[in-house]
């Protein structure tokens, strides 16, 4: 583990595909950057995918570490060392570890999206548009019980900051954009860092961080847009239940599911900072 740091900077520049054959025996370590790695025979040494697509059926002596990777592993292949899965997927179980098996997280796809995906075909005002409403239901439920938790808790921050929102979106979606490539940057330090479990407290408290942020901002415009529709005097939930709706109802429509995110996502986050999560209007 103590090379890993130095194996993650230097081999940037390895792009060719590697294969080690059944027979082959490579020693020293073998590093494969965003192409493909075909692992049969025996390395002594650390074996690193970095976004790469990994078949592993042979032995590692070091350790196996896939960042943003997917591993396809056979049964008997072993790896002396640990273990190590950083925002990567795959069939690992065949792999005898004598170490530790270390994983952060999985594939970013199982984080931020629901398992519902198979679309089904209704008609919308005479026409015909691809609507998933497996995802409908779940956006319901989910933004349902979230947002409304979040209101509750904290309904004068959400006010205030739904008042930031109605005054300068193109501002707050640009903010939001450029602390959005800010966390993928310091994401991608603190998991690399993880690998020698130094960063990962800071991995989870970024991730909390993010989660924190999204569930306020996208409160704040479900709340927000309810209320420009809803424009007589109701109790505050109603807004917030119609904003909700709206927003699920979008975001379960092909392409425009899509749209929305690209839309929504910045300005949450942005107005999230920016009102230090409605706790003051900003200058």
């Amino acid at each position: 583990m103590k090379k890993i740091v130095f194996l993650l900077i230097s081999p940037l520049l390895l792009m060719a595909t590697i294969h080690v054959k059944k027979d082959e025996v490579k020693n020293g370590d073998v590093v494969c950057v965003g192409d493909k790695a075909v692992v049969e025979g025996k390395v002594n040494g650390d074996l690193v995918a970095i976004k790469c697509d990994l078949t592993f059926s042979g032995k590692v002596n070091g350790d196996l570490v896939a960042i943003i990777s997917g591993v396809e592993a056979s049964e008997g292949s072993k790896v002396n060392g640990d273990l190590v899965m950083i925002f990567s997927k795959g069939q690992t179980e065949g792999i005898k570890v004598n170490g530790s098996r270390i994983t952060v997280f999985g594939t970013p796809k199982r984080i931020f999206h629901p398992p519902f995906h198979k679309p089904q075909l209704v008609k919308i005002a005479g026409g015909t548009a691809l609507f998933n409403g497996y995802k409908f239901m779940f956006n319901l439920l989910f933004w349902g019980i979230c947002s409304l938790l979040v209101f509750l808790l904290f309904q004068k921050n959400i006010m205030l900051a739904s008042s930031v929102l109605l005054k300068d979106p193109l501002k707050l979606w640009l903010y939001g954009l450029l602390i959005f490539l800010a966390y993928i940057v310091l994401l991608v330090i603190f998991a690399v860092l993880s690998v020698l479990l130094i960063g990962i407290p800071f991995l989870i408290i970024m991730v909390l961080l993010l989660l924190a942020a999204l569930f306020f901002g996208y409160t704040v415009i479900f709340y927000s847009v309810g209320r420009l529709i809803l424009t007589s005097e109701t109790h505050a939930v109603y807004p917030l239940l119609l904003g909700m709706a709206i927003f699920s109802f979008l975001n379960s429509l092909f392409i425009m599911g899509t749209l929305i995110s690209i839309v929504v996502f910045p300005i949450a986050l942005g107005m999230s900072y920016l009102t230090h999560f409605g706790k003051k209007i900003p200058s």
